[in-house]
């Protein structure tokens, strides 16, 4: 490569360097620091790893020039716009999706974004879709852009320009050396302005000096920290073969769940169908989902295990041992869901035991709100024409409440709501100026679903089947709308991402309200016994009976990163081994900082480690 020729080249990576500043400005804004030191180490960070996100682009548009421009300068010259252009887009889109929802690009986003159905699923306007098509396109054409400016450093450049570059370079080293010192002592003395500086940078790399504190005898003040193993190897489910001794009268199953359905619009006003048939039946106050998503969340709901399973069941495309029972009993099948089967992919897991003709899909070129009209229809339908001489199951989930939360006019019941919910268009900060309005569109949506779920219970009572049939209503998930900083779910275990309604109509049991502790994976170990099975339930689900006499006092939940216990003081998260930026997060119920961690390690530990043991009781070592 010519002199000339590195000087063009070190002058487009400096300019490409400038515009990464440009768009890591979206993180120094994410981070939020407190105090001077804070502003300090984000300054540094901010500086060194807008340097470090471009070097994987630095490397290949290197090796493009050295090796493609001898043969054909364009085509090198067009590398390296794609791989300055792919990082700008990457580096973009993390910003923002920090900044939107609290969590960096993910497995959680990789599988939205390669999963069919998943993009889909986000249910934003057309308009975003545009917007975000225009933004791609002009963020890898930036690079493209900067080669003219780039050209003209390059002829002025001499030799001391050179050496100053050099300078910048040992000037940027030095700053990255300073702020990892900075995070390694800030973790030993759990300072968490800076700790928490750190988790608004994607793939930030967290040194830590425990062994060499503890060799000089430094007292560490971080609280110990803790991780769990991911479910690996084959799966060993159930732990034992199943008893079963069929009832001599089945009960049929009718499962009414609803997205992102948090616990506090189950009011006369917002879900009166549901309110007054809770009224008649069991309602359960404090109830927490199983997870802070989808797939979390019904895993635990239908398989009363960890929602840190899932991984394990997709692979291996098994579905739950209830289903297996209901099989062997007969039952005839309508599932049905306004979003899709394979995203999540509840085709190859919740029902990969369930025949494809009984498992069906909403209508996706009408909106959501009348998917879950024409599908209320559909299970309305199949309850009259049934074959009537065999026991049934129907499982619907309702799309409306999911964002963009989508209603006909005729659901409107608070007002002014926002018009559109474009993503493109959003930031935290005109979401703490609109969320009042979207948390409307929200109440709006949650009363049309109440309106479908009207539907359907009405159908069961002219039918005259309450009297044998197992109804339950609920969420998957809740849903926050900035209560504790963020919009949606997916971003903590929060009170809102997790609390969900729960009626539950069994026939023989008294209505009334259950106000202690309960999760999702408390249900299929409450129903197994009433289908016939025998077996402890440590056999097959990892949740407790809600009619039993004894409670846990807990629950455990999962996200994409790890899980938590929960109960009704504490809440504390245990991340992943694999996912080494994560820490231990200990809060109390309603999400205040814990002053003094050391009582609930002294009394909970044992807890701690039985919940870290269950995440991978249902898997053993793969044979050979």
């Amino acid at each position: 490569m010519s002199e000339c020729s590195r000087r063009m080249l070190g002058a487009w990576w400096l300019l490409n360097y400038g515009f990464s500043l440009f768009l890591g400005w979206g993180f120094l804004q994410n981070s939020q620091p407190s105090g001077w030191q804070a502003w300090l180490y984000a300054l540094a960070v901010w500086l060194t790893y807008s340097l470090v996100y471009l070097l994987p682009a630095m490397l290949l548009s290197y090796l493009a020039w050295r090796f493609l421009r001898p043969v054909h300068s364009r085509l090198a010259w067009g590398m390296g716009v794609l791989f300055f252009g792919v990082s700008f887009l990457l580096i973009f889109a993390d910003a923002r999706l920090y900044n939107l929802f609290g969590f960096h690009i993910n497995s959680f986003v990789l599988n939205l974004v390669t999963t069919p159905g998943g993009i889909d699923s986000l249910g934003s306007s057309g308009g975003a879709e545009a917007v975000f098509a225009l933004m791609a396109l002009v963020l890898i054409l930036v690079p493209a852009l900067l080669l003219l400016p780039a050209r003209w450093m390059a002829g002025r450049q001499g030799k001391r320009s050179l050496v100053l570059g050099k300078r910048w370079v040992v000037v940027l080293l030095l700053l990255g050396v300073a702020e990892r010192v900075a995070y390694g002592v800030s973790s030993l003395e759990y300072y968490s302005p800076i700790l928490k500086v750190a988790d608004a940078f994607p793939l930030y790399n967290r040194v830590r000096f425990k062994s060499l504190a503890a060799k000089l005898g430094y007292q560490n003040k971080r609280p110990r920290q803790v991780s769990a193993g991911m479910a690996k190897g084959e799966l060993n489910y159930p732990l034992k073969p199943l008893r079963v001794l069929p009832p001599e009268k089945p009960l049929n199953m009718v499962w009414l769940v609803a997205e992102s359905l948090r616990w506090d619009m189950l009011t006369p006003e917002i879900m009166p169908n549901t309110w007054k048939f809770a009224g008649e039946s069991l309602r359960l106050d404090q109830h927490l989902s199983g997870g802070n998503g989808t797939r979390q969340g019904l895993f635990s709901l239908m398989y009363g295990l960890y929602g840190a399973y899932w991984d394990a069941f997709l692979r291996e495309e098994r579905g739950p041992v209830m289903l297996d029972v209901l099989k062997g009993q007969n039952y005839q099948f309508y599932m049905t869901t306004s979003a899709s089967f394979t995203y999540p992919e509840f085709d190859r897991t919740l029902f990969a035991a369930i025949d494809s003709a009984d498992l069906h899909h909403g209508q996706k070129a009408r909106p959501p709100w009348q998917r879950d009209i024409d599908n209320a229809k559909a299970v309305s339908r199949f309850i009259r024409d049934r074959d009537k001489s065999r026991p049934f199951m129907t499982f619907f989930f309702f799309e409306s409440t999911h964002a963009r939360y989508d209603f006909p006019e005729s659901s409107v019941i608070v007002s002014p709501y926002l018009k559109d919910v474009n993503y493109a268009l959003m930031s935290k900060a005109s979401l703490k100026k609109d969320i009042a309005q979207l948390k409307n569109r929200y109440i709006n949506a949650a009363h049309h679903v109440d309106k479908q779920i009207g539907r359907i219970l009405d159908t069961l009572e002219q039918q005259g089947l309450l009297d044998n049939t197992i109804v339950l209503i609920t969420g998957d998930h809740g849903e926050e709308f900035m209560e504790k900083g963020h919009w949606g779910h997916n971003a903590g275990f929060h009170e809102e991402q997790i609390h969900v309604p729960m009626v539950l109509h069994i026939p023989g049991q008294a209505p009334r309200v259950l106000s202690r502790l309960t999760s999702h994976m408390d249900i299929v170990p409450s129903l197994m016994p009433l289908l016939g099975v025998k077996n402890p339930i440590a056999d097959y689900a990892q949740g407790h009976d809600i009619f039993a006499p004894d409670s846990p006092g807990y629950v455990i939940a999962s996200d994409w990163s790890g899980v938590a216990y929960i109960d009704d003081q504490y809440k504390f998260y245990v991340p992943y081994r694999s996912m080494s930026g994560k820490q231990n997060v200990l809060t109390t119920r309603d999400d205040r900082d814990v002053k003094e961690a050391g009582a609930f390690y002294k009394s909970h530990m044992a807890t701690i480690r039985q919940m870290l043991k269950g995440a991978k009781l249902f898997t053993r070592p793969r044979s050979e």
